[in-house]
């Protein structure tokens, strides 16, 4: 029995607390790889903030790589060119505990020991303590090792932190030889003491969600997405190594300052320009130092990517996405970001930043100034958006008038050649020599429709929408695979999008193993399509020579149509769509489309063809001859495939197989086609 008054330590359940946060991260966060991602934008900025020079962050690097040592596994994270854990050093609990009280800053051997103390100012990028919480977290053992070799005096120390059976958090602490001998004891001799200041980090047995997001390059894909601003204007140097090969982090091509205008509208505030600067709220000196917006025409922006990004101590903390405040067409295709003057950025850290680094609350001040400013700024670049979005359907409006009048021109061909029907039935197709397989590629061949036609009624379901990559280059390359179907009203919808590191071979599956047709389909007519862009600079060469470069578009030709709750139409084989690639040796290409034709590419931003697309009568004329070659080429090739032809031409030039005579035989047929066509 107590007889006395005396003072007890509170006993704290340290295993609830980091279920707790891990939660409070995982909702916000939203993925399935969370975790990976809310690591790496901890320990990224954590390293940042230590960076021994601020102004230029000259020679700081940070880099992950899983560790095989002695029969166990680690993430490691290290760093150089930082400050290492600086700070007053301690040999027990008293002595730390007066370090934390005192509330001095550069403390950050004791704040890193501590949950929920934090040493960090306000210009700094996090300041909730809330970091080293999830390494361990990322410890299926709940366990890390760390070793730190310090600027300011050259102290090189060890220790250990860890989730103990009585469930607490503990951690041991060395220091100079008695450090050495304990990570020599650990590793087994295996690693060494560093060389140089920074600190590393040893999450031992790493879940799998974390080992994944390494070796597949998705980790890489959210260092380049969230710190694109520090590598942009200090160049900074952060690398993942998935234990066959080490890539850093590059600035993602939507970032750049002379990103393609011609697909693109920006503008930045300034003093004197007509969005009125950069003071968010009159009467207040909150500013801005730059807002970005910029517009993609045609659907092809990265979740990733979509949306206002809010910066904060070079870090993207927030996106916020425009359709959620204005509700026009077209808003998902804005992003941008924005960077807040020192006194805007300190006060919306302290006073509006929640304890994840993840979002802010908008109701607060000066959160709510603004996003008030920005609705207004996006509410303005919204007006010009419609102009854009009405000259965009203007012209497709053409382009698409234009096809549908040369596919009907083109009826008579279809039919001499014997190649019209409903979705051509279950005519015999013989393989395409056109085209050879691309190297870098997306395979779709998988697909599965309840019926030939590709008719799909609600609640039927549609298998295997998926695409998988095909790299047959030796080396690998950061890509992003996106799959998604378009309404022929022009409605676009996500199905799936991976960013990743595509290794030599046979890529992970992009998409679902079923989709189910719901009525948030309307009914009528749809293609599923997919396409493939390198997220790097890379060594890579097409065999044209083309070299490889960050935002280049590997492979688009995936087309597979198919029709909600209404009947096919009848059609003949060919199919008209419009492709723009800056390609001059690219004017018209063709593939088959599934089981129910061909699509003919042409492309709208050649020269040629660039003239007519505001011109139904012109581009319908342009479409018809093309197509009539196109027709008699496909024609030809099926003939060679089969080995017979019940055409008497086709038939004559099979059997004297005379190269020479090939030309001439199509230009007959297509001077016949032309005359028909030009007398009626």
């Amino acid at each position: 029995m107590v007889t006395e008054t005396r003072v007890f330590r509170q006993v704290r359940n340290d295993e609830k607390d980091i279920e707790a946060i891990c939660d409070s991260y995982e909702s916000k966060i939203g993925h399935e790889r969370w975790i990976a991602e809310a690591i790496q934008k901890d320990a990224i900025q954590n390293s940042w903030d230590a960076r021994e020079h601020k102004k230029t962050g000259k020679g700081w690097e940070c880099g992950f790589e899983i560790k095989s040592i002695v029969n166990r596994k680690y993430l490691c994270i290290l760093d150089k060119g930082t400050h290492g854990l600086s700070g007053t050093t301690f040999s027990d609990e008293k002595e730390l505990s007066a370090i934390l009280t005192s509330g001095k800053r550069k403390e950050d051997l004791a704040y890193f020991l501590s949950s929920n103390w934090s040493g960090k100012s306000s210009e700094e990028g996090g300041s909730r303590g809330r970091g080293k919480t999830l390494f361990l977290a990322a410890s299926r053992d709940g366990r890390i090792y760390f070793d730190s070799l310090r600027l300011s005096d050259n102290l090189y120390l060890f220790g250990e932190y860890y989730l103990d059976k009585d469930k607490q958090i503990k951690f041991k602490l060395c220091y100079q030889d008695a450090a050495k001998e304990e990570l020599a004891r650990i590793t087994d001799g295996k690693m060494f003491p560093l060389r140089d200041a920074g600190t590393r980090i040893l999450i031992l047995n790493p879940k799998p969600a974390v080992e994944e997001a390494i070796k597949d390059g998705s980790m890489l894909a959210m260092i380049n997405n969230s710190r694109w601003e520090i590598i942009k204007k200090y160049q900074a140097k952060i690398y993942v190594n998935n234990g066959f090969e080490m890539k850093y982090a590059t600035l993602p091509s939507w970032y750049l300052d002379n990103f393609d205008e011609a697909v693109c509208h920006e503008y930045k505030p300034r003093d004197k320009d007509k969005y009125g600067g950069g003071l968010i709220k009159k009467g207040k000196s909150y500013r801005i130092k730059k807002l970005v917006l910029r517009y993609k025409l045609n659907n092809n922006l990265p979740e990733s990517i979509r949306g206002l990004a809010i910066q904060r101590g070079g870090m993207t903390i927030q996106r916020l996405l425009p359709d959620g405040w204005i509700h026009e067409e077209g808003m998902n295709n804005i992003y941008g970001w924005v960077e807040m003057d020192r006194e805007l950025e300190n006060e919306m850290n302290e006073l509006c930043e929640g304890p994840e680094h993840l979002d802010f609350s908008w109701h607060k001040r000066p959160a709510k100034y603004l996003s008030d400013y920005l609705k207004s700024k996006i509410r303005d670049f919204a007006k010009e958006l419609k102009l854009i979005e009405s000259e965009k359907a203007k012209k497709n409006k053409i382009q698409k008038a234009a096809e549908e009048k040369a596919l009907k021109s083109l009826t008579s061909l279809f039919k001499k050649l014997k190649l019209f029907g409903k979705n051509l039935g279950k005519r015999k197709r013989g393989t395409s020599s056109r085209q050879k397989n691309e190297p870098l590629r997306l395979s779709i061949s998988d697909i599965k429709f309840p019926r030939e036609n590709r008719r799909v009624n609600y609640g039927e379901k549609i298998e295997n929408v998926y695409v998988y990559p095909i790299n047959e280059f030796e080396d690998s390359i950061m890509v992003l695979v996106r799959l998604y179907i378009v309404s022929d009203k022009g409605r676009t919808i996500l199905f799936d999008e991976k960013e990743f590191n595509l290794q030599p071979g046979k890529g992970p599956k992009i998409g679902f193993e079923t989709v189910k047709i719901s009525q948030e389909l309307e009914k009528g007519g749809y293609v599923i399509k997919a396409k493939m862009r390198s997220l790097e600079d890379s060594t890579i060469t097409f065999p044209d020579g083309t070299n490889i470069e960050k935002g280049t578009k590997l492979y688009d030709r995936i087309h597979q149509k198919f029709y909600v709750e209404v009947a096919p139409p009848e059609h003949g084989p060919l199919h008209f769509e419009p492709k723009g690639r800056d390609d001059k040796g690219y004017i018209i290409d063709w593939e088959p489309e599934g089981d129910s034709g061909y699509i003919i590419y042409y492309n709208e931003v050649h020269p040629r063809i660039k003239i007519l697309v505001n011109d139904e009568s012109k581009l319908a004329e342009y479409l018809t001859e093309q197509g009539a070659l196109v027709a008699l080429q496909i024609k030809l090739e099926e003939v060679v495939a089969e080995g017979e032809s019940d055409d008497e031409d086709l038939e004559k030039l099979l059997k004297s197989k005379e190269l020479g005579q090939v030309i001439p035989t199509i230009l007959k047929r297509y001077s016949e086609f032309l005359w028909d066509y030009r007398e009626a």
